[in-house]
């Protein structure tokens, strides 16, 4: 009788490479929260990459880029004319952090089982400090540079 190996086999990655570990959650989720959904959509992506999933999760990236630029064109274009005098001139960063966190709620969802898994075989993940701050660096500028345009 022949034991079958693919029982014992990781299901992280592709089928025939061994388990891949992506970036924590925690990372996922301190770049969408300080960055915005486009830093959330790059650690996602970067997730997508390692999980060599890019061709799967690329709507991700779509998301963050439609959920970015649809609210700040709203806000800056006389949609929430309203919305400053109650809570105050920071209300658009606020927008931007509620994004986020929507965000990777949703990006958490969409790879839930690759986080289910690394915990399962006790992957740890790697290093998450360069590529976060770089996504969160990156979020910022082009949500300022946005701001700076649709002024």
């Amino acid at each position: 009788m022949e034991i079958p190996d693919d029982l014992l086999q990781p299901s992280l990655g592709q089928r025939h490479s061994p388990a891949t570990s992506i970036y924590s959650a925690l990372t996922g989720y301190v770049a969408s929260f300080l960055g915005g959904p486009l830093a959330g959509a790059t650690i996602a992506l970067a997730n997508a990459y390692r999980l060599r999933r890019l061709r799967t999760d690329w709507p991700l990236g779509a998301l963050a880029i439609a959920a970015t630029a649809g609210p700040m064109w709203w806000w800056f274009r006389g949609g929430a004319h309203w919305v400053t005098p109650h809570a105050g001139s920071g209300a658009a960063q606020i927008l931007l952090q509620v994004l986020g966190l929507g965000f990777f709620a949703l990006a958490y969802r969409w790879h839930r089982q690759y986080y289910r898994n690394m915990a399962i075989f006790g992957l740890s993940a790697p290093s998450g400090w360069l590529i976060g701050i770089a996504a969160i660096a990156g979020g910022v500028a082009v949500n300022l540079g946005l701001a700076a345009v649709l002024s």
